[in-house]
């Protein structure tokens, strides 16, 4: 394969380029991002309220069963707080998170939750386009709390904040044993304050830099490669495996899914048909997902018929949601990238155009989030205005329009291709040019 010439001796910005470029991708490839409020985002419907059939989350369940349990737990405190040798280190509300927390794990369900009145009220669940705060995507993958990507012109960006970072501690406070969302916690904050992180960069240097929070625009949908396609050499713009540049084809990335993604799509999709006779190549790749609207309403830009994407209830029963005419997206072929880190929406999304035969999926197998999650506000609690936090429950499943199910086994690709840092900086991005190659009727 010929690519475009490169120096034997890179420069200094060019060496910090492909050092950055190796961390997003090692951090893409094993992690999913945390966003300081943005985490896997699950395909949740925007009405938090209990479906039809479902008991509410105020109703007491048998009797019998509740006076049981809350005996039994309320006299193991109380023999804890009076007989314990160590009873003076008890905290009464870390043994009722202990008991809430151990029984969800006895569910087996990673996708359930109990939220405490705290992170109830830091909004991490919010699938708004927009939040306060420093704008960069984070993750406790590794044991540390690591910056997957500063978001683009962000203020994390601006203080000099680089994909793969360390951060080793947050306005002095050290962050060792935290967990992202508790990073999300602290990090997040009202516009124009600031935050002192010390990080530690890829390339082992440590510096405190202090970072202004903002409002924080979250930009869904790109049309510049997410990675230079050939590092250093080839910036923004969409180039094959041998450095020419490619018009016959476009470039869309969804980099998430939330209230302004479709009307995004809708201006930088419209003129796509006409303009790029070849295809398209609609890269998912690190896409968390987002809501259940948003997504819908995204596939059904790309889909004038069929079905988009079904619900399987606690009972068995099965709904589907179909596709309306009319979308700006409809005719053009289309070849999909994704990898371990698209997840919920995105691998709904990549589902429904592959199963209608409106695509083919080209990278690896995606993430497996395919659960159908709600929040139930608790209330009996002992605070008198009710602060009792939320269970986020998953009350179905989502699966693909030939009926598979995506939660704990992903959507496989019809092109398997994975692609390691190595491979990225010694052939570019593989998976964009193996993409071009299907499109152009060469592979």
């Amino acid at each position: 394969m010929e690519m475009l010439s490169q120096p034997p001796q890179p420069s200094s910005a060019e060496r910090a380029a492909r050092m950055a470029a190796v961390g997003f991708l090692l951090l893409a490839l094993v992690t999913l991002a945390f966003a300081l409020g943005w985490g896997v985002q699950e395909l949740r419907s925007d009405d938090a309220a209990p479906p039809a059939g479902v008991r509410p989350a105020t109703a007491q369940p048998d009797a019998n069963t509740a006076s049981l349990g809350a005996a039994i737990i309320d006299e193991i405190v109380g023999i804890l707080e009076s007989q314990y040798v160590d009873r003076k280190t008890i905290d009464p509300e870390a043994l009722k998170d202990a008991a809430i927390n151990g029984m969800i794990t006895s569910l087996n369900d990673r996708e359930t939750h109990y939220i405490s009145p705290s992170d109830l009220k830091s909004s991490n669940l919010q699938l708004a386009s927009t939040y306060e705060g420093i704008g960069a995507s984070v993750s406790d993958r590794t044991g540390q709390i690591q910056i997957v990507a500063p978001f683009r012109d962000s203020p994390a960006e601006q203080a000099g904040i680089k994909s793969g970072d360390i951060i080793l501690a947050v306005d002095g406070e050290p962050t060792d044993g935290w967990t992202d969302t508790h990073a999300v916690e602290v990090i997040r904050g009202p516009r124009g304050t600031s935050v002192l992180l010390k990080v530690q960069h890829a390339d082992g240097k440590i510096e405190e830099l202090n970072v202004t929070r903002g409002e924080i625009d979250i930009e869904s949908v790109f049309t510049e490669p997410n990675l230079e396609l050939i590092p250093g050499e080839s910036g923004d713009t969409l180039v094959d495996r041998d450095g020419k540049l490619v018009t016959d084809i476009c470039y869309l990335a969804i980099s998430q899914f939330h209230d302004k993604t479709l009307a995004e799509l809708k201006t930088k999709g419209s003129g796509i048909e006409a303009k790029c006779k070849t295809g398209l190549i609609l890269d998912l790749r690190g896409n968390p997902g987002g809501g259940l609207t948003a997504t819908v309403n995204v596939a059904d830009e790309f889909l004038d018929k069929g079905i988009i994407i079904i619900e399987e209830d606690s009972e068995g029963k099965r709904q589907a949601t179909n596709a309306q005419t009319g979308g700006v997206l409809t005719k053009i072929a289309i070849v999909v990238l994704q990898d371990a880190g698209s997840a919920s929406g995105s691998e709904v999304l990549g589902a429904a155009l592959r199963d209608n035969g409106r695509a083919k999926l080209l990278g690896t197998t995606s993430f497996g989030k395919g659960t159908v999650n709600r929040l139930f506000p608790l209330k009996n609690c002992d605070d008198p205005n009710g602060n009792c936090g939320a269970l986020y429950a998953s009350i179905g499943r989502w699966l693909t329009p030939k009926s598979e199910l995506i939660e704990g086994l992903g959507i496989k690709p019809d092109v398997e291709l994975p692609m390691t840092a190595e491979q990225y900086i010694d052939e570019g991005d593989i998976q964009v040019f193996q993409a071009i190659d299907i499109l152009r009727g060469t592979k």
